[in-house]
């Protein structure tokens, strides 16, 4: 009870244009998944988050990974999907584990082959494990003098039209008030047959 109560309390805040707290969306992702519906956590420093928001109690509704092996959530949804059509297979992902996934072929065979999936990209603009590793090594150092830590991309980058290339649907949400919104018409999608990309910008690391 103390848990549901803390998890709660965290999702109430929805974070800020920019910066969705991540805890308020994946509490909306939860609102619309059935008991048997199939969660993949590979949000990497959200998985904690995941966790917390996403209680799931059926057998084998929960998938995560105890290793190493980035880039596996959305290329395991499609095999999911094809043992267990009925249900929906939804992936969370950081943005970095997206860009490992190689996308373009998930989004791909899931077109040819009627496996739609609803992956969930967590956007905090970088890679937050590098960022940790150098300052656990250097926690005095230069990186951390001028705020820089080799950790983020370029460009801006919107995963939503990665999806639209491949005959998926894609959403790229950036203000708490689009998530309810998106995730309806991701799941609209899911539901009719093609995948669905939502990718959300969380609080940065």
């Amino acid at each position: 009870m103390a848990r549901r109560e803390q998890a709660a309390k965290l999702a109430a805040n929805p974070g800020v244009a920019g910066e969705i707290n991540a805890h308020f969306l994946c509490a909306a992702l939860q609102k619309v998944l059935g008991p048997s519906d199939v969660v993949i956590n590979e949000a990497i420093r959200n998985i904690p988050v995941v966790l917390a928001q996403m209680p799931r109690t059926s057998p084998g509704s929960l998938v995560g990974l105890a290793g190493a092996g980035l880039g596996f959530a959305a290329n395991m949804a499609l095999g999911m999907k094809l043992a267990m059509p009925d249900r929906i297979v939804m992936p969370i992902m950081g943005d970095g584990t997206f860009f490992f996934s190689n996308p373009q072929s998930v989004l791909a065979v899931s077109q040819q082959y009627g496996l739609p999936i609803f992956a969930v990209v967590l956007d905090n603009s970088g890679w937050g494990a590098v960022k940790e590793a150098t300052l656990r090594v250097y926690p005095a150092g230069e990186a951390k003098g001028i705020g820089q830590f080799g950790s983020t991309y370029g460009p801006p980058m919107d995963f939503g039209k990665i999806a639209e290339a491949c005959g998926a649907h894609g959403e790229l949400v950036s203000d708490p008030a689009m998530v309810d919104g998106a995730i309806v018409r991701c799941l609209a999608a899911v539901r009719s047959g093609r995948s669905a990309v939502l990718h959300a910008k969380v609080t940065k690391l």
